[in-house]
């Protein structure tokens, strides 16, 4: 009987302890998932020009360190010359 009494105030000084760290992350600024949603639907997209760009850059970053590290271009699709020695396989 003891060691269930015992058990009980040990869940419950944990679920206090819980809940008390909640309410310190609310106090500290963090906002809660519900607040981060309605932000999330207040934002606005970039304008698509600024996307494309975006990953036109990213895309030819890419494309560059590849055809840097294994001598091929994939915009062309062809090998270069460098260290490694291309061959096409038929099918």
């Amino acid at each position: 009987m003891a060691a269930t009494a015992a058990a009980t105030v040990t869940a419950t000084a944990t679920a206090t302890a819980a809940a008390s760290s909640c309410s310190k992350r609310e106090s500290a600024g963090i906002a809660a998932p519900a607040d981060l949603a309605k932000k999330a639907k207040k934002a606005r997209s970039p304008p698509a020009e600024e996307m494309e760009g975006f990953f036109a850059a990213a895309e030819g970053d890419v494309a560059r360190r590849f055809a840097a590290k294994y001598n091929y271009d994939v915009v062309a699709d062809a090998p270069m010359d460098g260290r490694y020695e291309w061959v096409r396989l038929r099918p």
